[in-house]
This record gives structure tokens, C-alpha cells and sequence, in this order.
């Protein structure tokens, strides 16, 4: 199932060579389920857009590449429909799929690189339009219990370029501070980003008024 010492050059948009310690590519949910049910350490990567790779991963690379659009339901009218799509679908290729089928709303958010698994991570957009605007729900697989997790529009606190889900890794940043002692290299290792990407979402954190100077070990 695991390939050893594989490259990550293909899985990233920089093209950067880095070299994972096992990689494998996910296909269905039951896969990802087995994979995690015996190994909680792992680096999940997406469409590799919003991530700069300045060193190998020494752990499990996960690559996400669940395929299928399903239309759920549409209205009697033809106004609304409910699509389900998977997370490792393309999204500039969903929103030109949805332009195909006469389907408006998400059509200012062609050309945005990345999944469509990764869009509500940061409510992409572009031209006035924001994910959170055609948003309905998602299912999320918790790594810690193996359970699927639904997440209702309301639930992911949506903002301009913010989610719950970015504010997660602001509290994990915080606890392996305070908490675990760790140095911001060592978090940035963990995290899979460089200390310049970490440093620049701290100073984020720190401009939209967190209340936390994110003190820790004075080492970077």
C-alpha cells in the first residue's frame, strides 16, 4: 500500500523535490479509515497549493484523491441544487463541471488552485463570492476516533479567508508553545510548512486581534 522514499516534486505546485518517508494516495474513505486506524501520525496532503516543503517528511504522506460529483437533489423550480462532491476532485475542474451543467454560483471561483476537499479551509474566493456563500455541509474524518464528523455551514464560522478549521491549527500552535515547550521550528517541522509560513500566520493571528502573544521557547 506504502511506497518508500517517495518524491512529493508532482504533489506540490512550487515543484519542490522533497522526499516522503511512506506516501501513499487515497482513493475512497474506506481506505483512509484502515490507513489511520493503525497510524494517527500523518501528513495529510491535498492538492499541495497553500504549501511550501523546505525539507524531506519523516512520517506517513497521505494523499487525498477521492474522485465522484453526485447531484443530491434539485429544486422543483431548477433554482437550487445539492451537489456532493469528493475531496480530492479538482476545484477550478468542479466549477467549469458545474458551468457545463448550467449550475451558477461558483463560477468567479474558476482558476483558484487546489481541491475541492481543501476550499472551505480558508473560504475561498475571488470577485465578491466566497465558498460560504454556496456552502452546505461537509463530512470530515477525525484522525484521533476514526469518526465522520458533519460540519453545517453555521459550524465552520466562516470569515474572509478564515474558517474553524485554520483556528484549529492556531490552538494546536499554541498548546506545543505553552504547553509541549516546543520550539517554532520544531511546530513548523511537525506542521509540514516552513518557519517563514508559520512566523506570517502568527503575525495574521496576531492583526485580526487574537488574544495571545503565542510566547514560547525564544529559539525559532
Amino acid at each position: 500500500m506504502f511506497q518508500r522514499n517517495t518524491s512529493l516534486k508532482s504533489y506540490n505546485t512550487f515543484g519542490i523535490e522533497v522526499y516522503a518517508k511512506r506516501f501513499v494516495s487515497v482513493d475512497s474513505i474506506a481506505q483512509l479509515k484502515q490507513i489511520i486506524s493503525n497510524q494517527k501520525d500523518v501528513f495529510i496532503l491535498s492538492g499541495g497549493s497553500n504549501v511550501l516543503f523546505t525539507e524531506n517528511i519523516n512520517k506517513d504522506v497521505i494523499h487525498i484523491n477521492t474522485k465522484g460529483k453526485e447531484i443530491i437533489y434539485t429544486s422543483k423550480d431548477d433554482n437550487n441544487v445539492l451537489i456532493k462532491v469528493q475531496a480530492g476532485e479538482n476545484w477550478h475542474e468542479f466549477v467549469l463541471w458545474c458551468i457545463e451543467k448550467d449550475f451558477g454560483g461558483l463560477e468567479n471561483l474558476s482558476l483558484i488552485p487546489g481541491k475541492v476537499g481543501t476550499s472551505p479551509m480558508q473560504n475561498i474566493g475571488a470577485y465578491g463570492t466566497e465558498i460560504k456563500d454556496s456552502f452546505y455541509e461537509l463530512e470530515a474524518l477525525e484522525i484521533a476516533s476514526g469518526k465522520i464528523k458533519v460540519f453545517k455551514n453555521i459550524d465552520c464560522n466562516f470569515g474572509y479567508r478564515e474558517s474553524v478549521f485554520k483556528n484549529i491549527e492556531k490552538r494546536v500552535v499554541r498548546e506545543l508553545l505553552r504547553e509541549k515547550g516546543m520550539t517554532k521550528t520544531q511546530i513548523a517541522r511537525l506542521l509540514g510548512i516552513s518557519r517563514t509560513t508559520l512566523w506570517r500566520r502568527r503575525k495574521k493571528w496576531q492583526s485580526l486581534g487574537d488574544d495571545t502573544s503565542f510566547e514560547g521557547p525564544s529559539s525559532f
